[in-house]
């Protein structure tokens, strides 16, 4: 994949059970997906909106993952209030086990909400 000068390299890195790990050690749960193709997951509940749903493809075949790699990265970065990179560093260093990080969940939208409150 041939990259615009903005995005990192290290996206070509990102394997689907990072992004699974990384989500599911935020307390982003899995839903039901029409497609074998991609996962989606729903962000931790904040009682207040609908909750957010990302999609997360399934596996590095189709054509566009990459893209839809970046597309992951940007909205969490929206998301966390975070720079892209942060989320990508913090992406590759998932260990694929999927459990809780030992310090809970990281920022949603659901606390950045409540900490500026």
């Amino acid at each position: 994949m041939k990259f615009t000068p903005w995005i990192d390299p290290r996206v070509e890195q990102v394997r689907v059970e990072d992004m699974r790990s990384y989500l599911l050690r935020r307390g982003w749960k899995p839903k039901p997906a029409p497609r074998p193709q991609i996962l989606l997951f729903e962000e931790p509940s904040n009682g207040d909106d609908k909750p957010i749903v990302l999609l997360v493809p399934a596996n590095t075949r189709g054509s566009d993952y990459y893209q839809r790699v970046i597309e992951l990265i940007t909205s969490l970065a929206i998301i966390e209030d975070r720079y892209a990179v942060d989320v990508l560093n913090d992406i590759l260093r998932q260990p694929a086990d999927g459990q809780p990080a030992a310090n809970g969940p990281g920022r949603t939208r659901a606390t950045k909400h409540r900490s500026r409150s």
